[in-house]
């Protein structure tokens, strides 16, 4: 399998004139970085203050403007470490893995090792859409994981049909069905308690890998 594409990672914390480069820096923006998601996931990007994330960390709130410069700042760079990390797993689940079914079962065992994860990226991407004002870095840093998305599976599929390993299909088509599949069990996921989205997305893994397999 050739490796997708890593996007780029946080940038690292900027140090003022005579701030030691450090362990520490690095780990505060980690901190600020997964507080931040997580408040944004709960309440919804207008609600969140500089203080109230100040306040979860432990941490001035001078030094996450320091760090980060704005709220949108923090908010756009919480999407893309997110994004990251989510794209961390699945290459972690597909080390070595060439075969078109198990890229495609390895991306969508990801939603379920990932579960928590990228329930918030939705949720926060949910609440972002309804955002007057967007800004163009976040529109960037959303739509990657969906662009990367799409390039790892409809290329296990082309590559599976093209082998005949799977019947012949549309894989744009295919690919969209799963992709809005997953984003449907992790919005209802948010919306109803006791529904198991990881038996959901299990059910989705056979129902897909089973119908590419049917008469080849």
């Amino acid at each position: 399998m050739s490796s997708t594409t890593k996007s780029k990672s946080a940038r690292p914390a900027r140090r003022g004139p005579g701030r030691p480069a450090g362990e520490k820096s690095d780990d505060s923006v980690a901190i600020l970085q997964d507080v931040a998601l997580d408040l944004f996931s709960q309440r919804g990007f207008h609600a969140v203050t500089i203080k109230d994330i100040a306040k979860a960390t432990g941490l001035n709130a001078a030094l996450i403007y320091y760090y980060f410069g704005s709220k949108e700042d923090l908010f756009q760079q919480s999407v893309q470490v997110a994004v990251d990390r989510a794209f961390e797993q699945f290459e972690t689940l597909a080390q070595g893995h060439t075969a078109p079914d198990q890229i495609i079962r390895d991306w969508i065992e990801t939603h379920i090792k990932q579960r928590e994860l990228i329930r918030k990226l939705v949720q926060v991407s949910l609440d972002y859409s309804k955002m007057e004002h967007r800004v163009p870095e976040t529109d960037a840093a959303i739509r990657q994981f969906y662009d990367r998305e799409r390039a790892v599976l409809s290329s296990a599929i082309r590559k599976g049909v093209r082998q005949k390993l799977f019947r012949k299909v549309d894989p744009d088509q295919t690919t969209e069905f799963i992709s809005t599949f997953l984003d449907g069990a992790m919005v209802r996921s948010l919306i109803f308690d006791d529904f198991n989205s990881s038996k959901a997305i299990r059910g989705l893994q056979n129902f897909i890998l089973s119908n590419l397999q049917d008469g080849t």
